[in-house]
């Protein structure tokens, strides 16, 4: 098998061509700076990339859109855009007719941002045909844990859709730059579209607080997260962490029960197999507690951020997570990555 490489990108970010406040060569100059590999520059109903991906020295830039209308937002990747025509849709019928036609052209579809309080997707969500749902939106906060526990019921009832990571950054506030926060890493064969579209659809993947936040890797034979391995008795599935903060929790799930827990203490790096009891499938993930002065000037940033979310109750948040490893009794999956 080839080998595959993480690389580091944002899926989710608008230009000047939309309501960004920078031209996309500008945009693409500051993912640069953040060491980015790849990113997908979506405008709502606009293509600011053009008919191609392309290279600007190292970074890859996918074409992209957002298609936005009042009862949802949906993200668009892949060169084959459809052609927009500037109106914003109103029914999902226009949605699953833009989905299908951009499946057709051989496109990745995500649906964004589901339980934001202002922009959510207030359509059908269980049924609809995307490929990936964006669970972790901008910085951290209340609408993305909602959306995170609606992904893990998604997951543990059998269904396989990948979670994204997007900053949706549109330009930075004060000294707030959110650019790649969060920053999505994918296991891909090369730093082209169709490998980095490929990795993103099937899960081989891990979403975390920034390109220089903790990392988070399942490993079995040469299979990551995303990857479907066969249940073998006995069987144990390696973790690294690395890149790790004093105080927050990492866990590892086999289906909904906690089969490892630590509390990271001054190690960076950690370094575990452990044991798979149950098909199914197997994710890990970094969570932190919001307590003193960083919850209270959390709940200032809400109330003028997101005033309709500031009363959620919220004391713990994400850092880092990764997609499911699914764990069979048989293959269903056509992915050539399978493991036996």
């Amino acid at each position: 098998m080839p080998n595959r490489i993480w690389l580091c990108g944002d899926t989710h970010m608008h230009s000047s061509i939309s309501d960004g406040k920078y031209t996309p060569d500008e945009l693409i100059e500051k993912c640069k700076a953040k060491g980015l590999d790849w990113i997908i520059i979506t405008d709502h109903n606009k293509n600011a990339v053009g008919d191609k991906s392309y290279y600007s020295e190292n970074l890859l830039v996918i074409p992209g859109a957002e298609y936005t209308g009042r009862n949802g937002h949906m993200n668009i990747f892949g060169s084959g855009l459809p052609e927009f025509d500037g109106t914003r849709p109103e029914k999902y019928e226009q949605y699953l007719s833009m989905s299908a036609l951009a499946h057709s052209n051989g496109c990745t579809v995500s649906i964004n941002h589901p339980f934001c309080s202002r922009f959510g997707w207030r359509m059908p969500l269980e049924d609809f045909p995307a490929d990936c749902v964006e669970i972790w939106n901008m910085f951290m906060h209340q609408s993305n844990m909602t959306c995170i526990s609606w992904w893990e019921r998604q997951i543990l009832g059998g269904k396989r859709i990948a979670a994204v990571g997007g900053s949706d950054y549109h330009r930075d506030y004060g000294t707030s730059d959110m650019l790649a926060s969060p920053t999505t890493f994918v296991f891909a064969e090369s730093n082209s579209e169709k490998d980095i579209l490929s990795a993103l659809r099937r899960g081989n993947s891990f979403i975390t607080n920034s390109p220089d936040a903790s990392r988070l890797v399942l490993s079995y034979k040469d299979c990551v997260q995303g990857d479907e391995v066969k249940f073998v008795p006995g069987m144990k599935v390696h973790l690294h962490a690395e890149k790790l903060r004093k105080n927050m929790t990492l866990r590892v799930f086999n289906n909904e029960k906690i089969i490892y827990e630590h509390r990271i203490g001054g190690e960076s790096e950690l370094d575990e197999d452990i044991s798979i009891t149950e098909k199914g499938f197997v994710r890990a993930q970094i969570t932190y507690r919001l307590r003193g002065f960083r919850k209270a000037f959390f709940n200032i940033k809400m109330a003028l951020w997101r005033p309709k979310e500031k009363n959620i109750p919220y004391d713990t948040a994400m850092w880092c997570m990764t997609n499911p490893m699914w764990v069979c009794l048989l293959y269903t999956s056509p992915s050539p990555r399978d493991c036996s």
